[in-house]
């Protein structure tokens, strides 16, 4: 071996040294060549592993809530239980009733497809009675259904 060469293994070496103890002091990864007389082959230097986080860590941070999706109705809800007041009310003065406005009408759909209520009310001569009931029946429960009939009942 002659001197240029044995003087540049001698500076590769000490290059790679230098870079392997820089590497272990940052944790960084350190790769360099390495000479041989036959081959030239790389070392790598692995880092220091990095700790994980504790579980005390993990669970202090609350979870992120999902947001519920909320249905959109076809139509407004407003509209919707006016519309069935106005309708429903089509008889009620014949009945000797006034309908109480109420912005959650409820119902449910008959066999035939039509939409019955039982609509609260009071009596125009301001009698009581417990049992009366005011029955509305409409086309569907939709803001274009039609009135049918209407008119007082027996809950007993």
């Amino acid at each position: 071996m002659n001197t240029s060469t044995r003087l540049g293994t001698t500076v590769l070496t000490a290059a790679v040294l230098i870079g392997a103890l820089a590497g272990c002091a940052t944790g960084a990864a350190v790769s360099a060549p390495t000479a041989s007389r036959d081959t030239a082959t790389t070392t790598s230097v692995a880092p220091t592993p990095t700790p994980s986080p504790s579980a005390a860590t993990v669970a202090d941070v609350p979870p992120t809530p999902t947001p519920t999706p909320t249905p959109t109705p076809v139509t407004s809800a407003p509209s919707l239980a006016q519309h069935v007041f106005d309708a429903c009310s089509t008889e009620a003065a014949e009945n000797g009733v006034t309908l109480t406005f109420t912005p959650d009408p409820s119902g449910s759909t008959s066999s035939d497809g039509s939409y019955q209520l039982i609509y609260p009310f009071t009596f125009d001569d301001g009698h009581t009675d417990p049992y009366a009931i005011y029955n509305c029946t409409l086309t569907d429960d939709t803001i274009t259904s039609s009135y049918v009939k209407g008119g007082l009942g027996d809950a007993h």
